[in-house]
């Protein structure tokens, strides 16, 4: 019998669940795809063929998730947001005793991309960006300032000064800073396997950047680059689907953070061939990973787009 997939946190990450329905057609048709949110209104539900209003995070318990993988025969759990990916990483071991497979890497690997603070302090120096929760501590004239855990796009002051950034400081929780360094930036996607092994990894440029995400992203060609992440991702156990940030200055090369999920834009690397979701399900089914990238340039442009069905 088929095992069928959770999503979690779809919102309106419509991009993200068509590249699930293509691995999963390819991998498995019988499966199903349930897709979750604590919004009981997420556009992405109209994209599954279930829908689960699931409880936020700080009211789910492991035990109850569990128990609602079991009783819908869900052997795959997608996490899709920072928040998520951490939650779940910690009961990994847990969830893999119920055959319940889960798209991330360890909680450590995760812990660590998730702390920016932990991210600067532990990893590697030589080339991340000075990080401190002290803007004394840094030697700029022009500050990024954002919070210390996850992600959150929206939340980052971009090239202040130093009056600017303690004043947007006060607006966050737990506020980092970093110095301001102006350059072409950089997203890679990248898939390491169970074996700590970096499958592939592709670069692309990010051409147009609105609220933190590639609106459009082209795949490039940087050998030195690709290399220097593949080595990174391998060396903190960054396995399954990650998504590092660079900027390049030159010829140097300065480590933002890493994300360890499938980003926004990623979709653009799996349509050349990172099919990550296809590879998870390979791996959860002790199958060797099959790997065939295309070298053609792509350039992805994310629009909105209606849709339509039938009552």
């Amino acid at each position: 019998m088929s095992k069928n997939i959770l999503i979690t946190s779809i919102a309106s990450k419509t991009s993200l669940i068509q590249r699930v329905q293509a691995a999963k057609e390819k991998f498995d048709a019988g499966m199903q795809i349930i897709g979750a949110d604590a919004d009981a209104h997420a556009l992405g539900a109209y994209f599954t063929d279930f829908f689960w209003h699931m409880p936020r995070l700080q009211n789910l318990t492991i035990e109850a998730c569990i128990d609602y993988c079991l009783q819908k025969n869900i052997g795959y759990i997608i996490p899709t947001r920072d928040e998520d990916v951490f939650f779940f990483s910690k009961y990994k071991t847990q969830l893999l005793e119920k055959n319940i497979h889960l798209f991330s890497a360890e909680h450590k690997a995760v812990a660590f991309c998730f702390d920016k603070l932990k991210f600067y302090e532990e990893g590697e120096r030589e080339w991340t960006i000075f990080t401190s929760e002290n803007i004394d501590a840094i030697q700029t004239q022009h500050f990024v300032v954002k919070e210390r855990y996850g992600s959150g796009a929206d939340k980052i002051a971009i090239n202040v000064d130093k009056t600017q950034a303690k004043e947007w400081a006060k607006s966050l929780v737990e506020p980092i800073f970093q110095p301001y360094i102006q350059g072409k930036e950089y997203s890679i996607d990248a898939y390491v396997d169970a074996s700590n092994r970096c499958k592939a990894a592709i670069v692309r440029s990010r051409d147009v950047v609105i609220g933190g995400e590639s609106k459009v992203t082209t795949i490039v060609k940087d050998e030195i680059l690709q290399k220097k992440v593949e080595a990174f991702v391998e060396k903190y156990k960054i396995q399954g689907h990650s998504v590092t940030q660079v900027i390049k200055q030159e010829d140097s090369y300065f480590l933002i953070e890493c994300n360890a999920r499938f980003g926004g834009a990623s979709s653009l690397s799996y349509e050349a061939g990172l099919e990550s979701f296809y590879w998870f399900f390979q791996e959860s089914n002790n199958q060797a990973i099959d790997v065939k990238l295309s070298n053609k340039r792509l350039t992805q442009v994310r629009s909105q787009q209606d849709s339509y069905f039938e009552s």
